[in-house]
């Protein structure tokens, strides 16, 4: 048996090496281990019978996990070790069987056109040679014929494609951002001309990506089956990656054209979750003519182009910044994250609402983002009082790092640990970094400091679960999150109660009231686009007059940038109910001050005793946010 167990093993590239791990050599069975059974010319049939019968407990011990692990070893052949590269890994070729494919289609051809052209034979000659039987043999050979000749047709057509076209199937359920883009791109191209616009289209109401109003649109699909024919070109060769600033697996791409045959399938629309929320279940599907010598050169065109059309539907909006939050279909499902509503993006040379003051103290978190954020998870902390600005500084830094905003309460009953980890998980976040905002982080560090009562289950997100978000192995990869809160965050016992928290935040800034220069430069900045052609002598001026000395501005009260925006919009509304001004005509109407009532109108803007007046009313927000901030001063 010896002999026929290693020649056997060998025909077919491995030697096993039976007996002990740590042998040096071969060994045969323990059962084999008799000379004198050896196999030769006088081995008689009760000896070749018994060797037959070990057979059968050789294969229970090589198909055991247990005697596998201990008793024997895969050695590889000697063609196994020239296979092997320098590194150990194995050489694979991958063999495709493309004349097989050929023959089917020859076959399937001969099979298809043969039986047609013989019953095509008989039938006309029956058709001819007995006009009595014409009606019995339309109905009793006309279905079978059609359906047989359907089948092999539609066999025929599916080898075809196999053979000679590449096929791309993206279904709306599974890839729904990618049908999306592949559509927005087909429809971008399409409606260009009226000659390829669509002409079968479905209605429905968005909001508008700039404006965040409701408009009609109509969709370039609709509820019928659609099909056309396009043609993409790449652009000259260049080399494209990830499109995350790393060229990981970056591929060149010659400049080529490939024609596209795009045929839409509407599929039947399901109702899915306790929500009953209807879901279509379209199909597009691409093919691309090629051969067996541009098959891998057309793949890199398609994906290209597919990539560049997703790369282009979620390119944010100039101007407006998306925010998503958490929305619940039933009480006891996970919450989703959804997409909310716009805000628009502000600036420093805005005017009005569109003005933003940027504030000294934030701009090493600005710089802090720049240069690390898209490499790497960074986590800031952003405190002050009510008003002075934190919501507008996140949305203001998510316009600059072009990143959406996903806001967070982790003070909700209904977030947990392993919630909050799925929540952040690759699965529920779709774009490749976000600004993960948490509001009110003084509610959840108030929470964790607060003794255990002991009565009830404890809820919310604990502290080990946050921080292994913010940095374990479940944390994002990158992009920002920004814990906002009042100056409670910043109590230094705070910190030594939550050294694993504040261990993970990066950089923190505070926002306090605002300075005389921020008085000065937001009085300009918001009341410029009411009041047209004031040189800028003028504004400081004006500027004088509305922080003079003994006044509500003057720094004898806090003010917060809320505070002075609520009075500048009562103050305009006044000046308006007062006929200081007028509305201007077209889209973007807006008021201003005519030029000769300006006098009265800063005047307005400038009384100290409506300025009182509005503080006083707004104390009970702006003095318990004064009281704390004095506070931790003192």
């Amino acid at each position: 048996l010896k002999p026929f167990w290693t020649k056997a093993d060998n025909r077919h590239g491995s030697v096993f090496a039976v007996g002990p791990a740590h042998c040096s050599k071969p060994q045969p069975p323990s059962d084999c281990e008799s000379d004198a059974d050896a196999p030769g010319p006088q081995m008689t049939v009760p000896r070749i019978f018994r060797r037959l019968m070990v057979l059968p407990t050789l294969r229970w011990r090589l198909l055991s996990a247990e005697h596998r692990r201990e008793e024997f070893e895969l050695a590889p052949s000697a063609t196994d070790a020239n296979t092997c590269g320098a590194g150990g890994l194995a050489r694979v070729e991958v063999h495709h069987a493309l004349w097989m494919e050929r023959v089917l289609v020859v076959g399937m051809s001969l099979a298809f056109g043969v039986p047609a052209a013989c019953i095509f034979v008989v039938i006309v000659t029956e058709w001819h040679s007995r006009p009595s039987q014409r009606s019995w043999l339309i109905l009793g050979l006309g279905f079978y014929i059609v359906a047989g000749l359907k089948a092999i047709f539609a066999a025929l057509a599916v080898a075809y494609e196999r053979l000679w076209y590449l096929r791309v199937e993206i279904q709306k359920t599974s890839a729904a951002t990618l049908f999306e883009a592949v559509s927005n791109a087909i429809a971008a191209e399409a409606e260009k001309t009226g000659g390829t616009s669509s002409r079968d289209m479905q209605a429905f109401q968005e909001h508008d990506p700039v404006t965040g109003n409701f408009r009609v649109q109509l969709r370039f699909w609709s509820s019928r089956p659609q099909s056309l024919r396009m043609r993409i070109a790449t652009a000259p060769p260049a080399v494209i990656g990830r499109g995350d600033g790393a060229m990981e697996a970056s591929r060149v791409v010659g400049s080529r054209q490939l024609a596209l045959f795009v045929q839409y399938s509407p599929g039947e629309d399901v109702i899915c979750g306790r929500d009953a929320r209807l879901t279509s279940r379209a199909t597009l599907t691409l093919f691309a003519a090629t051969s067996r010598d541009r098959t891998l050169a057309d793949k890199e065109v398609l994906c290209h182009w597919l990539e560049e059309a997703y790369k282009r539907w979620v390119q944010p909006v100039d101007g407006v910044v998306k925010i998503y939050a958490l929305q619940e279909s039933s009480s006891d499902w996970v919450p989703e994250w959804k997409f909310e509503r716009v805000k628009p993006c502000k600036s420093s040379t805005g005017t009005g609402q569109s003005f933003y003051l940027e504030r000294d103290s934030l701009h090493r978190v600005l710089a802090d983002a720049r240069l690390w954020a898209a490499q790497s998870l960074r986590v800031y902390m952003v405190s002050g009082p009510p008003g002075v600005g934190k919501s507008e500084f996140v949305i203001w830094l998510a316009s600059q790092l072009a990143l959406p905003i996903y806001r967070l309460c982790l003070s909700s009953s209904n977030l947990s640990d392993n919630r909050l980890a799925q929540l952040l998980s690759q699965s529920s976040i779709s774009e490749n970094a976000v600004l993960l905002q948490v509001d009110e982080f003084q509610q959840a560090v108030e929470r964790w400091l607060r003794p255990p009562t002991g009565v009830g289950k404890p809820f919310g997100v604990s502290p080990g679960g946050f921080c292994e978000c913010l940095q374990g192995s479940t944390a994002m990869a990158r992009g920002v999150v920004v814990l906002s809160g009042t100056g409670e965050l910043l109590d230094e016992q705070v910190r030594l109660r939550l050294p694993a928290v504040f261990r993970r935040i990066h950089c923190t800034a505070e926002l306090g009231w605002m300075t005389e220069r921020d008085l000065r430069l937001f009085f300009r900045c918001f009341l410029v686009r009411f009041v047209a052609d004031v040189p800028e002598q003028e504004w400081q001026q004006r500027a004088d007059g509305f922080l003079k000395p003994g006044g509500p501005w003057s720094g004898s009260r806090p003010a917060s940038i809320d505070m002075l925006k609520q009075f500048f919009m009562h103050q305009i509304t006044e000046a308006s109910c007062s006929g200081l001004g007028a509305f201007t005509s077209g889209p973007g109407s807006t008021f201003l001050v005519h030029p000769e009532r300006c006098e009265e109108f800063f005047a307005l803007i400038s009384d100290v005793t409506l300025a009182e007046a509005f503080l006083d009313a707004y104390a009970p927000v702006a003095g318990a946010a004064c009281e704390r901030q004095l506070g931790a001063l003192a």
